[in-house]
């Protein structure tokens, strides 16, 4: 291959042959990219000039265009929808550079590209995009990355994709194998959870390190949801969980809860006061800190409970001319729970959205950012 060439591009023996002309070349000398002008065969090369391209095609002489068999790519398992942020606190921050539709759109398109496992169609609207992967922890590593590139932007909760079974007509759903290495003393932690979520014991050996065991399981996707960050809390971070797709198998339709414990939402706009948090903190633990500012539906806690709670948590405490008996103690109010958007993905609820902004991220309930 020489600069100037004409060649083809065929996906598999039956594609369509495109053809395309060779404007640069490089070969990889170690490390270094070296441009030259000729690639005989066995040199390792890239180039340019070829408009569309992507994972499996051949470059194929004219004459005898003969095309190497496409890679066979693992289909997506999740999905999750991509759409601006619409919270009353989208654009303030400084390091919020990439806020509007085409420049996510643009950026997820690039991953696309790059990513084997990643692909993207249309939204319910036309500023959102729906966005499938090989689980959660793939597409919070998509959403990580572009938070610290400057994005803003909101996601639904995961969804497990279904399929059809070409033979039998019935709906299908992925397995996933996990592998749990975690100390002897919390392996009844384990099973106990993995019981709950459908899980299905395969095998059990010992650890590597000593006093640890190894437990295999076979799940569905759907219900590995949140469960590395529930792991992480009951075994005071001590279980490693890995995971694979297996299979796909039957879906029976049950429901399975992503989380035991409902949200605590907040009625108005303002800033969390000390008197407001104190007053609540019988009824959950809190995502938030005193002075923090909030707006309406944006979710600010746990609760203790199964429900969802609404509160008003920027209510400050009467003025009166009567004097304290004595000062208030601060003392008393306990820490905000610190979350990842892996711990966010593994809580949020199907009516809530996540917001992610380059400095910090927030929960909220889609009635309150009106969408569907």
């Amino acid at each position: 291959v020489k600069i100037g060439e004409e060649v083809g591009i065929k996906y598999g023996e039956d594609g369509e042959l495109r053809k395309g002309n060779v404007t640069k070349l490089w070969q990889f000398n170690n490390n270094d990219r070296v441009p030259t002008e000729l690639i005989k065969a066995g040199d390792i090369c890239c180039f340019s000039g070829i408009g569309e391209v992507k994972i499996g095609d051949t470059v194929v002489d004219l004459e005898t265009p003969m095309a190497l068999p496409p890679i066979e790519v693992e289909e997506p398992t999740v999905a999750m929808e991509f759409t601006i942020n619409k919270s009353p606190f989208a654009a303030r921050l400084k390091e919020s550079t990439k806020v509007t539709a085409p420049q996510v759109k643009a950026r997820l398109e690039k991953e696309c590209l790059t990513n084997l496992a990643i692909r993207m169609d249309g939204g319910s609207t036309s500023e959102s995009f729906k966005v499938k992967g090989r689980g959660t922890l793939q597409l919070g590593i998509l959403m990580e990355n572009m938070r610290r590139e400057g994005f803003e932007f909101m996601v639904s909760a995961p969804e497990v994709l279904l399929r059809e079974n070409p033979d039998t007509g019935k709906q299908e759903e992925p397995y996933e194998e996990v592998v749990i290495d975690v100390p002897n003393d919390f392996q009844g932690v384990i099973m106990e959870e993995m019981q709950r979520k459908q899980g299905v014991l395969q095998s059990m050996e010992a650890g590597a390190v000593e006093n640890s065991t190894v437990l295999t399981f076979e799940i569905p996707t759907r219900c590995t949801i949140g469960l590395p960050g529930k792991f992480a809390q009951r075994t005071s971070g001590s279980a490693v969980m890995s995971s694979q797709f297996s299979h796909w198998g039957p879906f029976d339709g049950s429901e399975v809860k992503i989380r035991e414990k409902g949200s605590i939402a907040t009625t108005a706009t303002g800033k969390a006061t000390y008197y407001s948090l104190l007053n609540f903190q019988l009824k959950g633990r809190f995502f938030v800190e005193h002075a923090e500012e909030v707006y309406a539906g944006q979710v600010i806690g746990m609760h203790n409970r199964e429900t969802d709670l609404t509160v008003n948590i920027t209510k400050e405490k009467a003025v009166s001319n009567v004097r304290a008996a004595c000062a208030q103690v601060t003392d008393n109010l306990n820490g905000k729970i610190q979350m990842s958007i892996d711990d966010w993905l593994g809580f949020m609820d199907t009516d809530e959205v996540l917001e992610v902004t380059p400095v910090e991220c927030r929960l909220a309930k889609k009635s309150a950012m009106k969408m569907k």
